[in-house]
């Protein structure tokens, strides 16, 4: 055996990259209704040993990135990865925008100087 090949077949140290081709894979069975612990208990038996924070934080930044690659337009993002995300980043007020964020109101602490007149 030659050493590229050799080199090929070693797994990667850190679980993030192992994780990193199955997000896809994940996001979809998560869409489809599967429990996160369900998942997890998997990922473990197959031999990743994740606790559940460690697993919860992966997830939040792969869900991040997605969202920063649509926002910026780099990428399409796939229908199962779209509907998991936009979930983590719709509006509180169900239509404030673009921006995420609830809609606000001008509020003056004066309050309305003609009223006092």
């Amino acid at each position: 055996m030659k050493v590229e090949e050799a080199l090929s077949l070693l797994p990667s140290a850190c679980k993030a990259k192992r994780l990193r081709a199955l997000w896809p894979t994940i996001e979809a069975k998560l869409a489809e209704g599967v429990a996160h612990a369900e998942v997890l208990g998997l990922l473990n038996r197959s031999g990743f040993d994740l606790k559940q924070c460690t697993y919860k934080t992966y997830l939040y930044r792969y869900r991040k990135k997605l969202r920063q690659e649509a926002a910026a337009g780099r990428k399409k993002v796939p229908a199962s990865q779209r509907a998991a995300s936009s979930r983590l980043t719709a509006p509180l007020d169900g239509g404030a925008g673009d921006s995420g964020r609830p809609a606000t109101f001008d509020y003056d602490p004066r309050g309305i100087p003609d009223l006092l007149k």
